[in-house]
């Protein structure tokens, strides 16, 4: 007969009750006794009935991660820390892409909630404030990942946008640069508003006023997006000798725009993405980029739902507090923007 948790415990010398909070990882264990718990799991070679567990917890052990689009490389990496930390724990994911649709995004959330998923991550969210509150209060477990909502009041995590966007600016001045496009994603998503900011401020600083002429903003993060985007930069009299471009997605239709061009990049346009993705090292010119830190938001976003579960199911109630990481960008150097270095600065 397979072991129970009925027999850890008595292996263990603890209740059934704190054997089921060490299998779910609840973070109110003590260290001695969660090693006496895994010592007597590995002893007895206990492998854990997840559906048995998730019908006595009425928990379906799924987890829902809704992306913007699961073609855009930063958000496989993200989704690839989220799978990591859950698969470690014994959750199955649900994944959905929203392309970036809020009608589309509203009917993918309604759907997960039929199907009765614990918690819910969001890389993508065209939602109000409002309606991810709404749901918050509705009793859904909610966390942003690489979003968010000032006034939802929900669990994030993002890298900050502001200063990643100052960092890649002021490192495009240092090269002597005057004009310098900006090409970012729409305004509505908070992570552009900062990411346009940062931009700005950096010229300011620089005494260089923005330019309006040189800001573009587009709909979709789509390398065709980034590519009509900086054609039009381009046939300006007075064109940009150097682009900032709020995604990598962005920055390779750039670079797609410059080689159907015939302009070399960095001899006749420097280039700065924003995301740092694999992709990123290995093209043409390889590209300088500010770390997004993709598969490190999917970790840590992954962690808090994780924890909010486990305090949900130790005390029937998540705790008040919220949780909001900003992590810090660094600017990765490559060939792109003009210089030979190959590693990570600022």
């Amino acid at each position: 007969m397979q072991p129970t948790i009925k027999d850890v415990a008595r292996e263990a010398g603890v209740s059934k009750g704190t054997v089921s909070k060490f299998l779910n990882d609840a973070p109110y264990v003590a260290e001695e006794t969660r090693r006496r718990i895994a010592a007597a799991v590995e002893r007895l070679q206990f492998q854990p009935n997840r559906v048995a567990q998730g019908l006595s917890r009425r928990r379906s052990n799924t987890i829902g991660v809704v992306l913007a689009n699961v073609v855009n490389p930063f958000y496989a990496e993200l989704f690839r820390g989220i799978e990591e930390t859950t698969a470690a724990i014994g959750y199955t994911l649900l994944l959905a892409s929203t392309d970036g649709e809020p009608r589309k995004e509203r009917a993918i959330v309604q759907a997960m909630r039929q199907r009765q998923v614990d918690g819910i991550i969001f890389a993508s969210v065209r939602m109000a404030d409002r309606e991810v509150a709404k749901l918050a209060r509705d009793g859904a477990q909610v966390v942003l990942a690489s979003r968010h909502l000032p006034d939802a009041g929900v669990d994030y995590v993002v890298v900050d946008s502001e200063r990643g966007a100052r960092l890649a600016v002021e490192h495009l001045i240092g090269h002597g640069h005057a004009r310098i496009g900006y090409i970012g994603g729409p305004q509505s998503i908070v992570q552009f508003q900062e990411r346009l900011r940062g931009y700005e401020q950096a010229l300011a600083a620089a005494g260089m006023p923005a330019d309006a002429t040189l800001c573009v903003e587009t709909e979709r993060l789509r390398i065709e997006d980034g590519d009509v985007a900086a054609r039009g930069l381009l046939a300006q009299a007075s064109p940009p000798t150097a682009i900032f471009a709020a995604t990598d997605n962005l920055a390779f239709g750039v670079l797609r725009a410059c080689l159907d061009l015939g302009l070399s990049v960095p001899e006749r346009l420097a280039l700065i993405g924003f995301d740092n993705v694999p992709f990123g090292e290995i093209a043409l010119s390889p590209l300088t980029s500010v770390d997004g830190q993709g598969l490190e938001i999917g970790r840590r976003a992954a962690r808090l739902l994780i924890d909010r579960l486990a305090g949900m199911e130790a005390r029937g109630s998540p705790p008040a507090q919220r949780v909001r990481m900003v992590i810090d960008p660094q600017l990765c150097i490559r060939r792109s923007c003009g210089c030979r270095a190959n590693g990570a600065t600022h």
